[in-house]
């Protein structure tokens, strides 16, 4: 069944896509588009204003983006199997933890920890799971993998409001730890058997294509091998890429952090407005297979300038239109730049940096995408406060996105450089 889905390599390891579906699927209840339906009661029951918790959102996703960077280069020295459960449950004790806590300072620590291991870790170990064990088809697989993101976001907000309209919202935090050591624990354990012959298998090849570069570059490091964390940083294109990869993660959480304001002010029930997330999904769903197939066809990195003009015309049309097909345009549209992004995101940095060090790499690349997270609620939620209409505020979205494609040239007429020497 999988041979006529997906190319040959992706289909004779139909569980590791499995794997990174399901993973990133339970990475949601650290996502914005989760926490965010739970803004307006702790809103209520801590008495913060919009700015508040936009602060406190502010410090608990800069702690996620510190622990991202600190530890995120552990995935390339544990086992995948003791990683994951290790995962799995502390993201299990955070949910409880958020569930159980009282007081506002205990909130702040349990909401960091979430955001850690469900935003932070689980996402960045099913996208270099996919990106390292997947050479060929490597931008389908992180599509697949990135599949779980829309769907839990289609399931999981709307699921939350309804648990709420039963149980206090605390409570519903204990039913989704209660979730994930009962189901995606064993499930993730199970798509993970015989992995100690997949990993081999890359690490030999990893090693095979490190002494060929050695020899082509006449002993100099190789650009596909050897880069390391600290290489990236004296990189010069790292820095144009990056205002074009945090377009998508700093808007869509304005987006959602902010929607039930959105709703008001767009004269829509908020209920009514979550309604309508099904189209982004669907937009964030079908999108990465197309999307990843051009990226095995023509790398991430000559189609990276794709998604911002469209994520900048998706945030033009909530920002001018009120009715029922703007905002279901807004959606789809963003949607689209989003699933969009992932693949290609994913796929550009073993392009540039090879995957010896992915891990490595890619925690820089996901604390920093993490920091635009926590920026964009206490930014735009001050802004709010002030007094600054929405409206505005999305097009400031639409600057950003546009004006990150030029930066983007230079890159693309250097495409391979070896690392600097330090």
């Amino acid at each position: 069944m999988l041979s006529t889905l997906f190319p040959k390599p992706l289909a004779k390891d139909g569980r590791l896509l499995a794997y990174g579906l399901l993973l990133t699927f339970s990475s949601s209840f650290g996502q914005t588009y989760f926490i965010g339906v739970y803004r307006p009661d702790i809103l209520m029951d801590y008495g913060l204003s919009e700015s508040d918790f936009g602060l406190l959102y502010l410090v608990v996703t800069l702690g996620s983006a510190l622990g991202v960077n600190l530890m995120g280069h552990l995935i390339d020295r544990i086992d995948l199997r003791h990683y994951t459960a290790a995962l799995v449950l502390a993201l299990s004790l955070s949910a409880a933890f958020v569930g159980l806590a009282g007081s506002f300072y205990y909130l702040v620590a349990a909401l960091t920890l979430v955001r850690l291991f469900g935003q932070g870790m689980m996402v960045h170990a099913a996208m270099t799971t996919m990106t390292r064990y997947f050479e060929a088809g490597r931008g389908t697989a992180v599509a697949v993998a990135g599949l779980g993101m829309p769907v839990a976001q289609s399931m999981l907000p709307a699921a939350a409001v309804w648990l709420m309209g039963s149980m206090a919202w605390q409570d519903t935090w204990l039913v989704l730890a209660l979730g994930l050591l009962g189901v995606a624990l064993p499930f993730l354990l199970w798509l993970l058997a015989g992995h100690d012959q997949r990993h081999k298998a890359w690490a030999d090849h990893a090693d095979a294509l490190e002494r060929q570069a050695d020899s082509a570059l006449q002993g100099l490091p190789s650009a596909t091998g050897a880069w390391r964390r600290r290489h990236v940083l004296r990189d010069w294109r790292f820095y144009l890429i990056l205002p074009a990869i945090v377009s998508i993660p700093f808007w869509m959480t304005a987006m959602f952090f902010f929607a039930e304001r959105l709703a008001v002010e767009k004269g829509w029930t908020f209920q009514a407005y979550t309604g309508l997330y099904w189209t982004h999904a669907a937009g964030a769903s079908v999108v990465p297979f197309v999307a990843g197939v051009l990226v095995d066809r023509f790398g991430g990195l000559k189609l990276l300038a794709l998604y911002p003009p469209v994520l900048a015309l998706g945030l033009a049309f909530v920002a001018v239109g009120q009715s029922a097909p703007a905002i279901v345009t807004y959606m789809m549209l963003t949607g689209v730049a989003l699933g969009l992004s992932l693949p290609v995101n994913n796929a550009l940095w073993a392009e540039l940096y090879g995957t010896r060090h992915l891990g490595e790499i890619k925690s820089l690349t996901v604390s920093i995408i993490v920091v635009s997270t926590a920026l964009a609620p206490w930014i735009i939620g001050a802004a709010l406060d002030r007094g600054v209409p929405v409206e505005a505020l999305f097009w400031l979205g639409v600057g950003h996105a546009l004006i990150s494609v030029p930066l983007l040239l230079p890159v693309l007429r250097r495409p391979v450089l070896p690392p600097p020497q330090i």
